[in-house]
């Protein structure tokens, strides 16, 4: 591709443009065997790992997978457990409680799941979904320079624990928009102030984005067009940055960072091709326009990028919001999220619209679990090592007060989380003893070797209540 087409093809609105979905051949670079009930598509790696090799545990991993309009606290909880007692501190097995049928999909990793209820983050204000207050515990709506809707004012969780699980692309943002056209989009996940990660929305620039190196046909002329782009786009930035006002050298200083944070990935991403190749992602719903399928490719997009060794942490972000609500005609609902959001609490069509939603997104979680357990790791598989955090970036309801922040974890972070079948309920916001989802956040960071003493805001109206601290009922 010579200079002049290049140019012609960058758009300051969509600089990626040229990375598009009629410019991959599908039928080359993802044949093999589709995403058939119960398939697992993702091969094990041919050989140990050099790491493996040599002794070290394979590195723990974290999936965070966040949708909209609520993860709504009876949706969780067992019937079998005393409901006068659900504002209070209590710990049971869920060994001895059937999983209630809004998440009944995630029976068979029963005994290697948590689910945690009465967490607080109020203060993120996730009425209609807190944005990147969700992972960053703090208002995002607080500053009117992105006109008070989502602002990045801080570094969200994701990126923190990158800072310690490090891999090739610290964090993996996937994403399933309700606009099946969008490719990009700035959602839950800040890599530091005012620097939002863009989640990639579409499966196969995905795709080529983080596999093009080692696929075969246009895929793989993308990849090396999207090499000597980045070349442009650096040394042209660099040869007008001394024209620029001081007061604008900083804004291009972090494009620029970012330009070369590209680049030196791409270097990188050559020396371990043979893995790559090992756990290339070989399916056929990339293109497809149903959400369910992109929501599907997506979390296969996930695990192939964990398996790769490419990154340690990944975010499935299907609320793509504030405000990202679908309707989910494939599962046979035809109102959108906002209007189940606001059906009465007591009529039979909110359960009835909402149930088959999230036993979809509970399935999801299933099926990452179900992947990541098929792949041999060490003496275990990649399930050991990992964490699976399923949430809602608007708490506990479509109007969330965030009161309460349920959470649903499967798996142990290679056993230094205690997440082994247990049901978990801190006392009400306000209560002695009660906690917060920055406490949860603390606890992450404590487990991977981060001890800082606080992550986010705190909530000012719990002045009075000792909210210090990571989470010591997780922590092994």
């Amino acid at each position: 591709m010579n200079l002049s087409l290049m140019q012609g093809e960058l758009n300051m609105h969509n600089p990626l443009k040229m990375i598009t979905p009629d410019q991959l051949d599908r039928r080359c670079v993802l044949k093999g065997i589709t995403l058939g009930a119960g398939a697992v598509v993702l091969q094990p790696f041919l050989n140990a790992l050099a790491a493996e090799a040599a002794g070290e545990a394979p590195p723990p991993r974290i999936v965070f997978v966040i949708e909209s309009n609520g993860l709504w606290p009876y949706h969780l909880r067992p019937k079998s457990l005393d409901v006068k007692k659900r504002d209070q501190w209590l710990e049971a097995s869920l060994a001895d409680h059937e999983l209630p049928s809004p998440i009944s999909p995630l029976a068979p990793f029963k005994d290697r799941m948590t689910i945690i209820q009465n967490l607080s983050c109020k203060h993120a204000f996730p009425n209609h979904g807190s944005g990147y207050g969700a992972l960053g515990c703090y208002n995002a709506r607080a500053s009117q320079a992105n006109g008070g809707f989502n602002d990045p004012l801080a570094q969200t969780v994701d990126h923190a624990l990158a800072g310690s699980l490090p891999g090739i692309i610290p964090v993996v943002g996937l994403g399933v928009h309700m606009n099946p056209e969008t490719a990009f989009a700035n959602t839950v996940s800040v890599v530091a102030r005012k620097r939002p990660l863009p989640i990639i929305c579409q499966p196969d620039i995905a795709f080529g984005s983080l596999f093009g190196s080692v696929a075969e046909g246009n895929a793989a002329k993308v990849f090396k067009s999207r090499n000597k782009l980045l070349d442009w786009i650096q040394s042209d930035i660099k040869r007008v940055q001394n024209e620029l006002p001081a007061m604008d050298r900083e804004k291009l200083d972090i494009y620029l960072d970012t330009f070369e944070q590209m680049r030196s990935r791409q270097e990188k991403v050559a020396t371990i091709k043979d893995r790559l190749k090992a756990n290339l992602p070989t399916i056929d719903k990339f293109n497809s326009k149903l959400q369910t399928d992109r929501f599907e490719a997506q979390c296969v997009v996930a695990v192939a990028a964990l398996a790769s060794r490419l990154t340690n942490v990944a975010v499935i972000d299907a609320s793509c919001g504030p405000h990202g609500y679908k309707t989910w005609k494939e599962l046979g609902v035809n109102i959108d999220e906002h209007g189940i959001g606001h059906t009465h609490p007591d009529s039979p069509e909110r359960d009835k619209n909402a149930v088959p939603i999230r036993q979809f997104h509970a399935t999801r979680v299933a099926d990452l679990a179900k992947r990541l357990a098929a792949i041999p790791e060490g003496n275990g598989t990649m399930l050991d090592s990992t964490l699976i955090i399923w949430m809602s970036d608007s708490a506990e309801e479509h109007h969330g007060q965030g009161e309460q922040w349920p959470l649903v974890l499967v798996g142990n972070l290679g056993g230094k989380l205690k997440t082994a079948g247990r049901y978990l309920q801190f006392p009400k916001y306000g209560e002695k003893g009660h906690r917060t989802l920055g406490n949860f956040y603390l606890s992450l960071l404590h487990a991977v070797g981060d001890k800082r003493e606080k992550f986010g805001d705190s909530d000012l109206a719990l002045k009075d209540i000792d909210t210090a601290g990571p989470l010591m009922e997780i922590l092994t």
